[in-house]
């Protein structure tokens, strides 16, 4: 004979249908979410790599003050690399030299521009007082494999760059 606790207890069960329901809904909805947390991740990617470009350019300047040379933020396209370091023909500190690469979903817009002795291409040139140098490009462009693209672009009072998201 069934007890008063036992029939309270049975109502507050979930069903086997009812479970069902409620999985059936999470599948649908992860099947929905999942394409848009992909592209997010791709996005992601994407602004970390610029604005680990835009801390390589305030890297290069504030080493190019502290040790009174001229310095470079040099990329390589065909690679994927990037640095700074001394501009050629002065010597700075070589182990305050960085390089790193983009990841392989993240690429450098083709760049016109002359390169050095080692195919880079000096892409922003700090002078020794922290401006930056005339021959400094106007603007670097990243871009992810589904051609979402971020810009790095001098700033108006021409000391550095600022990320513009198109």
């Amino acid at each position: 004979m069934p007890t008063r606790n036992d029939s309270a207890r049975a109502s507050q069960a979930f069903t086997l249908i009812e479970l069902i329901l409620v999985m059936a809904l999470l599948a649908t909805l992860m099947a929905f979410s999942a394409p848009l947390l992909s592209r997010s991740f791709k996005q992601r990617a994407l602004e970390q790599e610029a604005t680990q470009l835009l801390a390589a350019t305030e890297y290069a300047r504030d080493e190019a003050v502290s040790q009174g040379v001229p310095m470079s933020v040099w990329i390589d396209v065909p690679n994927g690399a990037c640095g700074v370091q001394a501009q050629i023909g002065y010597e700075g500190n070589a182990s305050r030299e960085k390089t790193w690469f983009l990841p392989p979903d993240v690429h450098f817009d083709s760049i016109e521009a002359a390169t050095d002795q080692n195919g880079h291409i000096a892409a922003a040139q700090f002078d020794p007082d922290g401006t930056l140098d005339l021959e400094s490009l106007d603007c670097i462009r990243l871009i992810n494999r589904t051609n979402e693209s971020i810009t790095l672009t001098q700033t108006e009072d021409g000391w550095g760059y600022g990320i513009v998201k198109p």
